[in-house]
């Protein structure tokens, strides 16, 4: 059912270095409507089947928001099943790239066994829970976990991610002696010129969901292109892990680019983790509470991803969706003159070939959540014509 489109970066390249870029998506930032119309309860089941990429956090914040509409509150166990489930995606979503894309850009092979595993753990874990599904029911699902299944669960994914290097630092020295796919990526990022490639400015001013959901109500095409007092923001692991002292450090070692953004990632799949963790160790038998969906409102609900905050904002009348948007952080960090357009500009390089390959990490560390392509075309006269393309 889901359809994600994808995304297509031009790299115009003149003189040895970028001097235009465009981004190009056919990402169907409308497909929500498809709920309007729809009572509540069917719209919940349908939400997670719109996004195959973060389907946990659409089903988290379409519920959410669905819960604040209609003045529904949750208990700690809910809200720690949610906690739960939505932090199995990111993690996974993070080992995805160190162990999947971080690899292909080196020229290593991809480690699909861990990955498997990875989610072998998971399932595991979430078997272990006991919880019914569909779990996105306003008030909560019912759920019934065994401790000691949840223990040996934890333990064992413990110890895939610290085989894959997935364990915290204190010092920059560190990074590089990590094991595995992340502290292979580290050094091979931070001994070399990529470290400081892909410079942005750092986000200091985020919207809160509300406002997000406000600016969804009046302005036409928000979804698609998302800006912030006029500026489309950065999402994902580096504006989210800035004040990090690890992250601070490297910022100031190697600017606010390629290898900051790598080190925030890695410090944000250590605090999934650990959030993960104590979630589900806080986990205890509960019933749904089964509230009928059926009252009116608007509601706006939040839920994180592994590239940023997800926004759902709902508007419900007598248990009928009237009005269902999303803001995805995909469409803020891709906007045509975001974050990808600044970290690409000026880019110099030694020749066209090492260009492509220095952009694709730039726009792979960036993470879009669809397939992407970066093309590197040459400019061959003043006038702007086009030469071969670069892959």
């Amino acid at each position: 059912m889901a359809q994600e489109g994808r995304i297509d970066v031009t790299v115009q390249w003149a003189q040895g270095r970028c001097v235009d870029v465009e981004v190009a998506s056919t990402r169907k930032v409308d497909v929500w409507r498809a709920l309007e119309g729809r009572r509540v309860d069917e719209a919940l089941v349908l939400a997670p089947l719109l996004s195959s990429i973060c389907s946990t956090a659409h089903g988290l914040a379409g519920l959410s928001a669905v819960e604040a509409a209609l003045g529904v509150g949750v208990d700690d166990v809910q809200r720690a099943l949610r906690q739960v489930l939505v932090a199995s995606e990111v993690l996974q979503n993070h080992l995805w790239f160190w162990l999947l894309t971080a690899p292909e850009l080196m020229g290593a092979a991809p480690d699909a066994t861990t990955l498997r595993q990875v989610r072998a753990q998971v399932a595991e874990l979430h078997g272990a829970i006991g919880f019914e599904r569909p779990w996105a029911r306003v008030g909560g699902t019912s759920l019934a976990p065994s401790p000691d299944r949840i223990a040996v669960s934890l333990d064992a994914l413990h110890r895939v991610l610290a085989s894959v290097g997935a364990t915290r630092c204190t010092s920059f020295e560190e990074l590089p002696r990590l094991p595995g796919p992340i502290g292979a990526t580290l050094r091979f990022v931070l001994n070399g010129p990529l470290a400081r490639l892909g410079l942005t400015p750092p986000v200091t001013d985020t919207p809160a969901a509300q406002a997000v959901a406000e600016l969804l109500a009046v302005e036409p095409g928000f979804a698609a292109a998302p800006v912030w007092r006029g500026t489309p923001l950065e999402r994902g692991p580096l504006p989210a892990q800035a004040t990090h002292p690890l992250v601070r450090g490297v910022i100031a070692r190697a600017g606010h680019g390629l290898a900051a953004r790598l080190v925030a990632r890695l410090v944000e799949t250590c605090a999934v983790a650990a959030d993960l963790h104590e979630a589900a160790q806080n986990l205890r038998a509960a019933t749904g509470t089964r509230t009928s969906p059926h009252g009116s409102g608007r509601g706006v609900g939040q839920a994180p991803t592994s590239r940023g905050p997800l926004v759902h904002s709902v508007h419900v009348e007598q248990g009928q969706v009237v009005v269902w948007r999303v803001v995805a952080p995909t469409e803020w960090t891709f906007h045509p003159r975001g974050a990808v357009r600044e970290a690409l500009i000026g880019l110099s390089a030694p020749d066209v070939h090492l260009a492509a390959d220095w952009s694709r990490w730039v726009v792979a560390t960036l993470d879009p959540c669809v397939a992407s392509e970066v093309h590197v075309r040459e400019r061959v006269d003043a006038r702007g014509s086009a030469g071969p393309e670069h892959r």
